[in-house]
């Protein structure tokens, strides 16, 4: 059995990444039984991750440099797309003895930098509405809805996905329990490692959560704003639902103003859901109860009209950036799964912190874990930092 002062520095590695990767210390302390006839307690493992953790928190804090120590980017991406957006994780209070204290979800802080390639394009490359959102059962699926009950469209006018697409080359991220103000900060330091200011095109894409559009202001202004589509066609999915008299009404709403908003023609679909609502005597939907279904249609109002100046789709198109920051839900997802659970609570704050920072060092393609942890003191060639005695 090994404690944290017991481990070698590649062990170490193992460690962080199992940590990283596998949905708890228990479960990786197995693992690494299992795999490697290996038995370290899962004590040991969160004290490693503990220390790691906070190390690769102070130095996001400390440096411009590239986290790895080696990669040095010389040139800016042909493309720099930004993402963020927050998830949720529960925490504990610390030094208050055995049992759970003060538990309590907090937010986290989470965001996504994709180096791409794309081609640019006189003409809309992909004008018509993909058929991914034409079909009614993905369309329910994606906007969390109830399904209609009507068949595809199936119509030569529908497109597939476009091969003009822009392309991830490279992807870094970062996850905090900093607050927004804080983390915007230690994204503008991510994208000047990563060049991303120097980028030709730099695109900022997101949902409507007005704390993203704030850190899009203050650090990232340069960067075309681009709402998330997908975002959208939930709003006018469930607006359509309430509009139509029928499933086979309700699909053909949805389609045509789904595919005007695909089309740069946002003001089209708010003023028909204005007109609508007039015909149906309301003004601003205040006077509706919640669980009125019309209070879709004035949601959906505010929604594309707050958000309008961030849906020119057919220009970011032809400029060759994403419309979509689907690849940040997932990102999301993918955070979640080691930081949020029934019967997850991590000691706040600092244990919260050092799991999201292994996390976000796991998921990213670049040689940052691997890279820090190869210059960290102990590894071979690397001479070992002897701590200051404090004694008087």
């Amino acid at each position: 059995m090994l404690d944290s002062r017991g481990v070698t520095p590649e062990l170490v590695r193992v460690v962080i990444h199992a940590a990283g990767e596998i949905r708890s210390y228990e479960r990786a302390a197995l693992a690494m039984e299992r795999l490697l006839g290996v038995s370290t307690s899962a004590k040991t493992i969160e004290r490693l991750v503990g220390q790691v953790g906070i190390e690769l928190a102070d130095l996001r804090d400390s440096s411009d440099e590239p986290l790895s120590g080696q990669e040095k980017i010389e040139s800016p991406p042909e493309v720099a797309n930004v993402s963020c957006d927050g998830g949720r994780t529960r925490t504990r209070q610390m030094g208050q003895g055995p049992g759970m204290h003060g538990p309590l979800w907090r937010e986290t802080q989470n965001s996504s930098f994709e180096r791409m390639t794309a081609q640019t394009s006189e003409e809309d490359p992909h004008p018509e509405l993909p058929r991914a959102f034409c079909n009614p059962a993905r369309v329910a699926n994606i906007a969390e809805n109830t399904p209609l009950i009507v068949e595809s469209v199936e119509d030569q006018n529908v497109s597939h996905e476009s091969s003009e697409a822009p392309q991830r080359l490279v992807r870094t991220c970062l996850s905090s329990m900093a607050d927004a103000d804080t983390f915007g900060q230690q994204m503008k330091k991510e994208a000047k490692r990563r060049s991303f200011y120097e980028a030709e095109r730099r695109s900022f894409s997101s949902d409507g959560l007005s704390w993203n559009w704030s850190i899009w202001r203050n650090y990232f202004p340069t960067f075309t704003p681009i709402l998330d589509f997908i975002h959208a066609l939930a709003y006018v999915y469930a607006a359509a639902k309430a509009i139509g008299t029928s499933d086979k009404h309700r699909w053909a709403c949805y389609l045509e103003m789904s595919t005007n908003c695909w089309q740069g023609q946002v003001d089209e679909v708010i003023s028909a859901m204005r007109r609508w609502l007039q015909h149906q005597g309301i003004e601003d939907g205040r006077e509706l109860s919640e669980d009125d279904p019309r209070k879709a249609v004035t949601t959906a109002v505010r929604y594309l009209n707050n958000n309008r100046k961030r849906m020119d789709y057919p220009r970011y198109r032809r400029m060759g950036l994403p419309v979509t920051s689907s690849p940040m839900e997932s990102l999301i997802k993918q955070i979640n799964y080691r930081v949020k659970g029934t019967e997850m609570f991590w000691n706040d704050p600092d244990g919260a912190e050092a799991i999201l920072q292994v996390r976000a060092a796991t998921l990213s393609d670049d040689d940052r874990l691997d890279g820090y942890l190869r210059r960290r003191p102990g590894w071979p060639y690397v001479p070992r930092f002897t701590q200051p005695s404090l004694a008087g």
